[in-house]
């Protein structure tokens, strides 16, 4: 009995248009940081030596606007406008992660990629098997959340803010483990990991400083907390780098829904730094301390409410939550149409 068989489904023409532009930025980036790994291995660090990076540190915050796809272009504008350029920056300085004296490959995903390699390690697999199980939960739950957003109609607000605040998260982390990974097999060498459970946050400093996003932490300490905390002090200091991780997310936000920054992502990110000094202040003045089946639930209840009202009410101004719910509606007809071809063929 012969069944009807599906066709192979083509990649649509807007697809091969970001793969296409996927290859000009990465050919365009291996150039500029060929150049930047030749202009610091012959000028010391300083102005002379920031000044031979500034056209490639110019060039970051433009790439991501060769990618129409939201998805894409925001990933981009994360990798290169902020954390690529932010380690040019130190670079100049004589500071950050990169290092002229890395062989070319370890330099150029150090610069391009959220990643840092554990030098002087070798593989000896492509992940601790202890993660395959929750990578795999984390995977298949980004993968449910994406198709429930076929059924959006139906959800009140709240539901499917939740479901954004999940696409983030799972979105982001996988990204950043998936390009992570690859770095790691073509190097052969281990990476550190950038995210550590931030759902088991236990406060504002723990979720922010060791847990969530830990390269953006690492690098704003750097560039930013080190030289203003001894001179102000380190709550000035602490606010200091909330503002700038703010401003980028405007930056990203910019990209996201191509309207212009109303400060209420900066407000976000300042609401953050004043939590941290505001636990600091109440640590000082009493011993007692939350258990974390209490201390959890507050923290990441505080950073979803906040988020909720300061960084996901101006996406849904915008309208820039439609254009994301196209893009995983496309996605998900195309694997649909993948997998009604596969399993013809096999009946077949």
């Amino acid at each position: 009995m012969h069944h009807h068989q599906y066709p192979w489904p083509k990649l649509p023409p807007s697809i091969l248009t970001e793969l296409k532009y996927s290859i000009i930025v990465s050919f365009v980036l291996l150039a500029g940081m060929c150049y930047v790994r030749f202009a610091t291995i012959h000028i010391p660090p300083g102005f002379r030596r920031f000044i031979a990076l500034l056209p490639v540190i110019s060039l970051l915050p433009v790439l991501p606007a060769a990618f129409s796809f939201i998805h894409l272009r925001t990933i981009a504008t994360f990798f290169l406008s902020w954390l690529a350029l932010f380690k040019l920056l130190l670079l100049s300085i004589g500071k950050g992660p990169l290092d002229p004296s890395q062989s070319f490959l370890v330099f150029f995903f150090t610069a391009t990629l959220p990643v840092k390699f554990q030098l002087g390690h070798r593989k000896t697999s492509l992940i601790s098997i202890s993660e395959v199980p929750l990578l795999s939960l984390k995977t298949l739950v980004l993968i449910c959340n994406i198709y429930l957003y076929r059924y959006h109609p139906l959800y009140g607000m709240y539901t499917l803010l939740s479901l954004y605040t999940c696409h983030l998260y799972l979105g982001l982390e996988l990204a950043v483990t998936l390009t992570g990974t690859i770095a790691s097999i073509i190097i052969n060498m281990p990476i550190e990991p950038q995210f550590n459970n931030p759902f088991l946050g236990t406060s504002l400093r723990d979720f922010w400083s060791r847990r969530w996003n830990i390269m953006v932490s690492q690098t704003l300490r750097q560039l930013v907390y080190d030289p203003v905390a001894p001179r102000l002090g380190p709550a000035i200091g602490l606010i200091a780098c909330f503002l700038v991780s703010g401003l980028m997310h405007e930056v990203i936000f910019y990209y996201l829904a191509s309207t212009r920054p109303t400060g209420e992502v900066v407000s976000f990110f300042l609401l953050q730094g004043l939590g941290i000094i505001v636990e600091h202040i109440v640590k000082r003045a009493t011993t007692w301390r939350p258990p974390k089946i209490i201390a959890c639930p507050m923290t990441i209840g505080f950073v979803m409410i906040s988020a909720f009202w300061l960084v996901f009410d101006p996406l849904l101004r915008t309208g820039a939550n439609e254009r994301v719910l196209e893009e995983c509606m496309g996605v998900i007809t195309f694997l649909e149409d993948v997998a009604r071809a596969v399993l013809s063929k096999i009946r077949n």
